[in-house]
């Protein structure tokens, strides 16, 4: 998850924070809970990413603010552990949809050699998406 996490860093300031409480991206290594397939049914998957917006006060004010929560099962090799994590925190830090190349992180379905770093297309994505009114730093 370390390795994951350094690989979005060099993209993204990432601040970490003392208390989960704090955090709008929680990393929770654990069974994910079944989620719909592409065909609707429920599966079981290595790693999830489950969004909720919640309203915070900050500064006095009134906002929504997303929190996410990453959940990755501890029962696969570590390279797959990297790989699963890479994906997943691709969707908390925006990227909700897929790849159709297995070469990205953010593919649809994992590559048989796991995918341990971005691609060019995952960066070139996440910069594309940063530069949206309203999203970026």
């Amino acid at each position: 998850m370390e390795a994951a996490l350094a690989s979005w860093q060099a993209e993204l300031p990432i601040q970490r924070v003392a208390s989960p409480n704090q955090a709008q991206v929680r990393l929770w290594r654990r069974k994910p809970p079944l989620g719909p397939g592409a065909d609707g049914a429920l599966r079981a998957s290595h790693g999830r990413a489950l969004l909720e917006l919640r309203q915070v006060q900050r500064l006095g004010q009134w906002q929504l603010e997303p929190q996410v929560e990453v959940v990755i099962s501890p029962g696969q090799r570590p390279e797959a552990i990297q790989a699963t994590s890479l994906h997943e925190l691709g969707h908390a830090f925006g990227l909700w949809g897929h790849s159709d190349d297995s070469g990205d992180a953010m593919a649809v379905s994992p590559n048989a050699k796991p995918v341990l770093d971005l691609s060019a297309r995952d960066r070139a994505t996440l910069r594309w998406l940063l530069l949206q009114p309203g999203l970026g730093p």
